[in-house]
């Protein structure tokens, strides 16, 4: 069997030596996580004060922290990089905490269509009638993040704050 495998390798080499020395196609390699966390206050060297930590369990009217990282691993850069998040069941998003430098942030309310604030509509009944009205932040269902490039190496932060119903 020693004899065969010896034999073998170099067969199995000199197969793979034209495609290892040909050149790799250049991506991207996008790579993301989230964290969600809450403050809490703890003492420490006599002295209250606020920390985040994981958000394990949570109670109603907490605030909490949501923290998307990304980073691209790969060897071109992203060009108009779209992130969606849809906001959790059992939140309601705190109006202007979304964040994430040199990104263009829209919102939906219905998971399907984002613009801008001010550009989003609801129905509302308002005195028995249906009618359309500007939406709030509490009307928002998703939140996207569009990264005009990701360069290779580049990492950075998304965020939002959202409150527990």
């Amino acid at each position: 069997m020693t004899l065969l495998r010896n034999r073998l390798l170099p067969l199995a080499l000199g197969l793979l030596l034209p495609f290892l020395a040909a050149p790799v196609a250049a991506k991207p390699e996008l790579k993301m996580d989230m964290v969600v966390e809450k403050e809490v206050k703890v003492q420490e060297s006599g002295k209250t004060v606020v920390k985040r930590i994981p958000a394990t369990d949570t109670a109603t009217g907490e605030i909490l922290f949501y923290t998307l990282r990304y980073s691209n691993a790969g060897d071109e850069k992203a060009v108009a990089v779209s992130v969606d998040n849809p906001l959790p069941m059992g939140v309601k998003y705190v109006p202007e905490s979304a964040s994430g430098a040199g990104a263009d942030i829209l919102f939906s309310v219905d998971g399907k269509s984002f613009a801008k604030p001010g550009q989003l509509t609801v129905e509302k009944v308002k005195a028995g009638k249906k009618e359309k009205v500007r939406a709030d932040a509490g009307d928002y269902t998703a939140i996207r993040w569009v990264i005009g490039e990701i360069r290779p190496g580049q990492a950075g932060e998304l965020g939002f704050r959202a409150q527990v119903q």
